[in-house]
């Protein structure tokens, strides 16, 4: 392509300002809350914002700042543990001060570029933030997580009752320091006095219906951390929403998934084919999390919701047409012996003292041998594991004379299943999962698509139940009830995998969890003073910020154009972000004619790499495109770990987009031998493609389950780490003009990005 450089980049820029809302960071006057939660004094720094919010805050006059001399200071009485850390955590072996220290030290690094040093020793200077326990567990309010603050000329000082209540610690200041880049890193001096509202603080996943890679739950993880959300809660089985068996003949073809895979013969052929987890990956995978303050709910979900067992053992299922295929028949003698075998094989695989045998759903007609069942469960890992269990709230659809035994700890989702107001008179712990408040389901009806954070904010409390009828005690309960533990956010994947990619999910949770976290830790206590309005901007800068995260899938880039090759001296990257591409394995720039000047061209063996992976929404991909006549099946354009956009496949003559593995099909057909000008783009609702600058199609999924039946927009995660493939299935042809912005792009825009080139069109 003829080089298009600086003057065609501005007037683009120009051209759409119109359509690019502005969206500045917030000043470092907005980056503190309006008001101090402690006594008021004559020019004492205002209260910090961090989430969740900080219980207590007494300020003082002038700043701490890091700098290249700050060290991480652990105190060696302390640096192996404490004598209560155990108290704090469900799991065996909790992490220590020194352990938690290191996580820290990888955080500041990459928020602030300093490498800061891990030492131990009694003693800390200026510059230094000490790590230290001691804080009084004896304060009822303080409690077992709970931390202090101090920040003054004499250094930072964290003290925890436990060690988890001093990383927590950390996290309020990982936060103060991203809000403070714009200040150096100036920390206002002050002492905080902070603690959680309930103990438990949980995100539960269904990653049983969505195959997620393990390098995805450690960013879950780090995700959940960084808002002192202290339980991850894996949902390990599961199957779409079945109907009974005469009504849904060939139930035992429809998807199951079981996520736990062992050597054993006895249980192996269980696991799913397309994404399960070994022993070594759970293992590794625990010690990660306690590194970051968090314990590991494992559930395996029976007697319902048990497709992965009854495809494999159809007599095993209730033996009825006006029974579901996915619920095991606990009638059968083989079935319980069965499923506490199947524990047993996995129960040494996690180091939590809780797990969850799921216990939902399961058939109404039933209920006193599914109570039965449920007791008997929680007498086997007394007895053989010494463990306890939890379950779904199900006591009102499971109607019967047997009492569930009241040590078990119910996880309260609909009113339909159980009450929570009924289960605490019970005497059961009781945590608030309740839908659709707490319930993030993807492209779905019935529940939350996305969590409308502003009513969570200004509603939602974990004794609300109810968040339009608060003060009805028929239908919460007391903010102060001792069996409330807590609640938290539950992520269900009830349509599959191809209904939502990777990058979505995660920024579907990303965008949930800061709320629920805030609300979990200091309740109503800084929404009663802050609005949401001063809230959110701040959250935002927050969550696109979090070290260790990359499923956020944004490249940094100093204006709207990410990339920008024109071809016209190789691949050198004209949008000024520097990110010049490399020619691969053979791929060449040669003269195109046509007015197109030079293009790239690319054989089934050739690529170009370029060095960003790929952008998630809003964005927009635009190229010029000559296909020759001959291409391999499944011809790559574009391709990354997320996925590819594809010339072809084996059934399907149009342009296809790929997503974790899952194919899209367009309306997009490129001819042979001419050239066209393919784009798309993505905004928050759709991923819209564009043939020859006209839009003709937006990806969509088709959802079959028996009581959707619809088609639902999709938002493409854009591969970009090649132009091509780096596995030997790159489409043959010509590439030219190769532009990404960072922001969503219509019609208009496109027929002006190729208009230049407009003459080559046949």
């Amino acid at each position: 392509m003829r080089r298009v450089g600086i003057t065609f980049l501005a007037a683009l820029a120009a051209v759409s300002v119109v359509s690019v809302s502005a969206n500045p960071l917030p000043s470092t006057t907005q980056l503190t809350s309006s008001q101090p939660t402690g006594t008021k004094k004559c020019h004492v720094n205002p209260t910090p914002f961090v989430i969740p919010s900080l219980q207590e805050w007494d300020g003082g006059s002038g700043n701490w700042k890091l700098n290249a001399n700050t060290r991480i200071v652990v105190d060696p009485s302390f640096a192996n543990g404490g004598a209560l850390d155990a108290d704090s955590t469900f799991m065996r072996n909790p992490s220590n001060l020194k352990q938690y220290a290191a996580s820290f030290q990888a955080d500041i690094s990459e928020v602030t570029g300093v490498n800061v040093e891990v030492v131990v020793s009694s003693t800390y200077g200026a510059n230094d933030i000490f790590l230290t326990l001691g804080a009084d567990s004896t304060d009822p309010e303080l409690n077992i997580e709970g931390y202090l603050l101090d920040i003054t000329r004499k250094g930072i000082s964290i003290q925890g009752v436990t060690s988890r209540g001093a990383f927590w610690g950390t996290r309020s200041v990982l936060q103060m320091l991203i809000l403070a880049d714009e200040r150096g890193y100036a920390l206002p001096h002050g002492h905080a006095r902070d603690f959680p509202n309930y103990s438990e603080r949980k995100f539960m996943q269904d990653i049983a219906r969505k195959p997620i890679p393990m390098s995805d739950l450690h960013e879950y993880a780090t995700l959940s951390s960084f808002y002192k959300f202290n339980t991850l809660h894996h949902h390990y089985n599961d199957n779409p929403g079945m109907q009974v068996k005469s009504l849904m003949p060939d139930w035992q073809t429809k998807y199951a998934g079981f996520r736990l895979r062992t050597e054993n013969p006895e249980y192996s052929m269980y696991a799913s084919n397309d994404t399960s987890y070994t022993k070594q990956d759970m293992r590794e995978f625990q010690d990660f999390i306690k590194a970051r303050g968090l314990d590991l709910i494992p559930e395996i979900d029976t007697p319902a919701h048990s497709l992965c067992f009854t495809k494999f053992h159809p007599n095993w299922s209730i033996q009825n047409d006006t029974a579901r295929g996915d619920w095991l028949d606990l009638g059968n003698p083989e079935v319980q012996p069965f499923l506490e075998g199947l524990w047993t094989e996995f129960i040494d695989w996690f180091d939590s003292r809780e797990v969850s045998i799921g216990a939902d759903e399961y058939d109404p007609t039933k209920g006193d041998l599914a109570r039965k069942f449920i007791n008997s469960m929680h007498d086997y890992f007394a007895t053989n594991f010494n463990r306890s269990i939890r379950m779904w709230g199900s006591d009102v659809r499971l109607q019967g004379s047997i009492e569930i035994n009241q040590n078990i700890h119910t996880d309260h989702w609909d009113w339909t299943y159980s009450s929570p107001v009924d289960l605490v008179k019970r005497g059961h712990k009781v945590s608030n999962l309740n839908a659709p408040d707490s319930y993030l389901v993807p492209r779905t009806l019935s529940y939350e698509d996305f969590i409308d954070s502003r009513k969570i904010y200004n509603l939602w409390e974990p004794w609300v139940f109810d968040i339009f009828d608060k003060t009805n005690t028929s239908r919460n309960l007391s903010p102060n009830e001792p069996l409330l533990t807590g609640g938290g956010l539950g992520n269900w994947n009830d349509f599959l995998s191809e209904s939502v990619t990777r990058v979505e999910l995660f920024d579907r949770v990303s965008r949930a969890l800061d709320v629920f976290g805030e609300k979990l830790w200091a309740g109503a206590k800084n929404s009663d003073h802050i609005s949401y309005d001063k809230w959110a901007p701040l959250a935002k800068k927050l969550r696109e910020n979090i070290p260790g995260i990359t499923l956020r899938r944004r490249p940094q880039t100093k204006g709207q154009f990410v990339m920008s090759y024109d071809f016209e001296n190789g691949v050198t990257d004209a949008s000024g972000n520097a990110y010049d591409a490399k020619l691969q394995n053979g791929a060449t720039i040669v003269e195109a004619g046509e007015g197109h000047g030079r293009a790239a061209q690319l054989t089934p063996d050739s690529y170009i790499s370029t060095p960003v992976d790929a952008i998630s929404y809003p964005y927009a991909v635009a190229m010029w495109i000559k296909p020759s006549g001959d291409q391999q099946p499944n011809a790559v354009i574009l391709e990354s770990e997320d996925g590819r956009v594809l010339i072809s496949n084996n059934t399907s003559p149009t342009v296809i987009f790929e997503q974790d593995g899952n194919q899209y099909n367009t309306q997009v057909i490129l001819p042979p031998g001419q050239w066209s000008h393919l784009a798309f783009s993505a905004d928050t609702q759709q991923t819209t493609v564009f043939f020859n600058m006209r839009r003709v199609a937006t990806v969509q999924y088709y959802n079959p389950r028996w009581d959707v039946l619809a088609n639902s927009t999709m938002l493409v995660t854009a591969p970009l780490s090649t132009i091509g493939s780096a596995k030997g299935n790159s489409m043959s042809g010509l590439v030219d003009g190769f532009v990404v912005l960072d922001r969503a792009s219509y019609g208009g825009e496109m027929a002006f990005l190729g208009k230049r080139y407009a003459d080559a069109l046949p």
